[in-house]
C-alpha cells in the first residue's frame, strides 16, 4: 500500500481533481482544506500579509493508483510550473482492526 500526500496551492484544487478524475483515480482520500505554512513555493498563512492557502490531500491506495496520483499531480504541475504543489510518497503496511 501507497500513502500519497499532495500539498497543493488552494488555486489548483480543481485543476488536480479534474486531473485525478480524467485518470480514473476514486475519490477516496481524506482532505485538510486550509493547510497553513512556508515552503519552496513561498508563504501561505491566509492572512492579509500571506493570503494565500494550501489544501493537502491524503490518499492510501495500492501501487497502480500511486502511480495515477503522480501523474495528476505532474500534469497539473506541466500546466502551471509557478504556483506550489507538492507531492509526497511512502510505502506503508496496512492493519486492520
Amino acid at each position: 500500500m501507497t500513502r500519497t500526500e499532495v500539498i497543493t496551492n488552494r488555486a489548483l484544487e480543481e485543476d488536480l481533481l479534474e486531473q485525478l478524475h480524467e485518470l480514473r483515480v476514486p475519490s477516496m482520500y481524506t482532505k485538510f482544506p486550509a493547510a497553513h505554512g512556508a515552503g519552496t513555493s513561498g508563504e501561505r498563512h491566509g492572512d492579509h500579509i500571506w493570503p494565500e492557502e494550501n489544501a493537502v490531500y491524503l490518499f492510501y491506495t495500492d501501487d497502480a493508483t500511486a502511480d495515477a496520483i503522480v501523474e495528476a499531480v505532474r500534469r497539473v504541475k506541466v500546466t502551471f510550473p509557478d504556483t506550489g504543489i507538492k507531492l509526497f510518497q511512502f510505502r506503508v503496511e496496512a492493519t486492520e482492526l
